[in-house]
């Protein structure tokens, strides 16, 4: 853990910096989209949020520290992006800096979590359930957040 940036790859180390109650929210951070969800202050509940279209930088902070006021928010799970021997490339490279620069702003708590399989397992999903290209388009960013953060929800509460 870094502790001037409050990031961490683990979760126990990640729970010690948080107040017992308060919501999370989850983070998808693509190049073009920002998948956002977020946590009831139980953290029992992920709940899928909105889906930023990409701007500059400042823009998009703006935004996503509006949504961290407005939801109070404790905490920040950001999927992270491992290869198939659980190492991280080019493209989680760029996710860790991105995320500084978010942590830089917002100064909470930041969770690394892998991500590994939750676009295409929502995609999946999605497609199971009959919707459209152009509506799974609208949708995948902000269920992937989803995905994530169950995933650490579920971890948490078991």
């Amino acid at each position: 853990m870094n502790k001037k940036n409050l990031e961490t790859y683990d979760i126990i180390i990640f729970l010690k910096m948080i107040p017992k109650l308060g919501s999370f929210m989850g983070l998808d951070l693509g190049e073009k989209r920002i998948g956002i969800s977020i946590s009831n202050k139980e953290r029992t509940v992920a709940i899928s949020y909105k889906t930023i279209h990409r701007a500059k930088f400042s823009k998009d902070m703006e935004i996503i520290k509006k949504y961290i006021v407005d939801n109070k928010i404790v905490g920040l799970i950001v999927g992270m992006p491992l290869n198939l021997k659980g190492e991280r490339g080019k493209k989680a490279q760029s996710i860790r800096r991105l995320s500084q620069e978010i942590n830089n702003i917002m100064k909470l708590p930041l969770l690394f979590w892998d991500e590994r399989y939750s676009t295409q397992a929502i995609n999946k999903m999605m497609i199971k359930q009959d919707l459209s290209r152009e509506k799974r388009k609208l949708l995948i960013d902000q269920s992937a957040a989803t995905w994530i953060l169950e995933g650490v929800i579920s971890t948490i509460n078991t």
